[in-house]
């Protein structure tokens, strides 16, 4: 059976995206930032598009084909639904088995510094858990993936807190499934992120950093 990688994003609208950075970007540069990163996230996800179908879910008050031109041709647009992140995730995982897919790894959309190789290693994971997570510093998450639908996953009091990562697990343990931890990546949510991730010696990130690098002067 196929495997199938989602990427989670909002349309990269200047007033809905990205709201905690609207203290030092204007909502034009909140676009940019967010077609940034979707420019770094796409280039990684298609080096997989090979072995791996590859699935852009859609969230916001817009139409996903006014952004198609900076979307690869052959993602699979599919637009989220649910009341929470948390429901919206596990729509989209039960639509993905449902389609009959064999494992399923869904990420976000605001980790520049993402690898395929990041991806491809938490596809591995599965080969001896149940569930895969890939740890963010906020306490959250950046990637969840799983080899069957698994309901609890998800079944989490609240979510966008630093309890996000610590409540799945044990989630999860308690209904019987088993979980290993992946890769950790921080994402891209709030200016403090921004500053760490401009002072970060390397980066590979390309078109977020040159993005920022025009944008916001590096500091130390």
């Amino acid at each position: 059976m196929a495997d199938a990688l989602i990427i989670f994003s909002r349309l990269p609208i200047g007033h809905e995206t990205k709201t905690r950075l609207a203290t030092i970007l204007s909502e034009t540069q909140r676009k940019g930032l967010h077609l940034a990163m979707w420019q770094d996230i796409f280039r990684e996800a298609m080096k997989l598009s090979a072995s791996t179908d590859i699935f852009l879910y859609w969230t916001g008050n817009g139409n996903i084909s006014d952004y198609r031109e900076h979307i690869p041709p052959s993602f699979i647009l599919r637009e989220q639904h649910g009341e929470n992140l948390g429901s919206r995730m596990r729509n989209a995982m039960r639509d993905i088995f449902s389609s009959g897919y064999g494992r399923a790894v869904l990420i976000g959309s605001d980790i520049p510094t993402v690898k395929a190789e990041n991806i491809s290693r938490s596809f591995a994971a599965l080969n001896n858990a149940d569930v895969v997570l890939g740890a963010s510093g906020d306490g959250g998450y950046w990637l969840i993936g799983m080899k069957k639908f698994i309901p609890a996953a998800f079944g989490i009091p609240s979510w966008g807190n630093s309890s996000v990562l610590n409540a799945t697990t044990e989630n999860l343990k308690r209904s019987g499934f088993t979980c290993v931890i992946s890769d950790e990546i921080d994402d891209i949510d709030t200016p403090e992120d921004i500053k760490n991730f401009m002072n970060e010696d390397s980066n590979e990130a390309v078109m977020t950093y040159t993005f920022l690098s025009k944008n916001i002067k590096k500091q130390h």
